[in-house]
């Protein structure tokens, strides 16, 4: 940890590194500022019915932005000679954004013709595929400012104006006497969503307006040949690993809603929220740290890789192991904040935060393999594992409720980490996991030498 931040006090990212922190916990903080703004404005019922809608449209958002953040975050070069290879990535990634907003709006239309007919919450799913068109291309755009390593304009609109304006917009939503239920909930925070996006979206036009226009000049080689292919197949394989994520983060909070209630649907979601907490620090690091990462890939600096990677690792896990421990003082008052009857399955939140834990201590290492040239075998790995998940999900779901959705989580939170540690240990001979800072002598975990420079 002491090496971690000497190293940022030496360079450039101290100002980063500190709007990364804080701007990812404050959105943590005006999120459940939102999230107990909605339970206090509306019955249990329909709180339920908000959230369920919310994580569909998260969900379906992260699989729509159709992988390309991660094909910007893995191509897009910061050096000047690149600047017009840069441009034909960047409309590459908007053509198929533009594909994934027709569809998800056409699905949306589709949608209000047929909910006549659907019973209630699934009467009201078109809102989410409105939020999850936005969701798409906000994911996208705070990756592109990453990168440019302008963090104020990457989080900034999202996870500070827009969470905290939910919160202000939803009571003052109350007060006008409009807010009489999730429908309303969803589209006041839809319109405040579109809002802060389009701001970003202007700046993105500003950098790259000349790239995008219809009457651009003629596209360079690369936008026809061999590499606009490899593009096109590394999207589709970021897309389904992207898939499986989402279905990682939203599928509990949806199957408990489908199957045992809106309630306790609402319980769980702000359950894994709490948990979610411990996992701020690895967003935070992996802000300002993964391109920083990708810069000494490119570079082909195994050792640098591996003395940043063990680091950060070091630096998320024991960030994350302090708030568990906060968490179990603190757990049954956070919950009470929401529901006095929450209060009731602390046994649920315990084990979700034991999960995030565990996510911590292995770091950066899913966003190595994907920037890395892994989503082929992330892609089967997780195919594999989702598919005893489901299995086990359902068993434990049946004998222990919520508790058993929680156990499951965690155990597949553990393989697919595990699973990551193999490919990277054999592909680059990096250790990602948090005891890897133990071997600060080695440029590689293990003395391995990669195999392969990254594709």
């Amino acid at each position: 940890m002491h090496n971690l931040v000497a190293m940022i006090r030496r360079s450039a990212l101290s100002g980063p590194f500190a709007t990364a922190f804080v701007t990812r916990f404050g959105s943590a903080v005006l999120g459940f500022l939102t999230l107990l703004a909605a339970s206090r404005l509306l019955s249990t019922y329909e709180y339920g019915v908000y959230v369920f809608l919310f994580s569909i449209g998260s969900g379906v958002g992260l699989v729509a932005v159709l992988g390309q953040h991660n094909l910007l975050l893995k191509h897009y070069r910061m050096d000047g000679a690149s600047a017009a290879a840069n441009g034909v990535l960047v409309r590459h990634n908007l053509v198929w954004l533009g594909l994934a907003l027709a569809l998800l709006l056409g699905t949306g239309s589709v949608l209000i013709l047929a909910e006549r007919s659907l019973p209630d919450p699934y009467d009201r799913l078109h809102l989410a595929f409105a939020f999850a068109a936005v969701f798409a291309v906000s994911e996208y755009l705070q990756n592109f400012f990453r990168i440019h390593r302008r963090f104020a304009l990457a989080l900034l609109p999202r996870e500070i104006i827009w969470r905290g304006g939910c919160a202000v917009m939803l009571y003052l939503g109350s007060l006008a006497g409009v807010l009489y239920g999730a429908t309303e909930a969803m589209e006041l925070v839809l319109a405040l969503f579109i809002a802060a996006t389009a701001f970003q979206l202007v700046h993105l036009v500003r950098l790259h307006g000349a790239d995008i226009r219809p009457g651009r000049p003629g596209a360079a080689p690369a936008e026809q040949g061999a590499e606009r292919t490899a593009w096109r197949s590394q999207s589709l394989f970021f897309t389904a690993n992207n898939g499986l994520h989402a279905l990682s983060l939203y599928l509990e909070t949806v199957i408990i809603g489908a199957v045992l209630g809106m309630e306790e649907a609402a319980f769980y979601f702000v359950a894994l929220r709490y948990a979610t907490l411990l996992l701020l620090p690895v967003a935070a690091i992996d802000t300002v740290g993964l391109p920083m990462i990708a810069a000494r890939i490119q570079a082909a600096d195994w050792p640098g890789v591996q003395r940043l990677v063990a680091r950060l690792s070091f630096a998320s896990f024991l960030i994350s192991v302090a708030g568990a421990l906060a968490m179990l003082v603190v757990g049954p008052y956070a919950l009470a904040l929401f529901k006095p009857d929450f209060v009731a399955h602390i046994d649920v939140l315990s084990v979700l935060c034991l999960s995030s834990v565990v996510g911590a201590f292995f770091g950066p290492g899913v966003s190595l393999l994907m920037i890395g040239g892994g989503e082929r075998f992330l892609l089967v790995s997780n195919a594999v594992l989702f598919g005893a998940y489901g299995l086990l999900l359902c068993g434990l779901a049946d004998i222990l409720g919520m508790l058993g959705v929680a156990v499951a989580s965690l155990v597949v939170t553990l393989s697919y980490n595990l699973v990551v540690v193999f490919w990277v240990r054999q592909r680059w001979g990096v250790d990602n996991m948090a005891t890897a800072i133990l071997r600060p002598s080695t440029g590689a975990a293990g003395g391995l030498v990669p195999r392969h420079a990254a594709g």
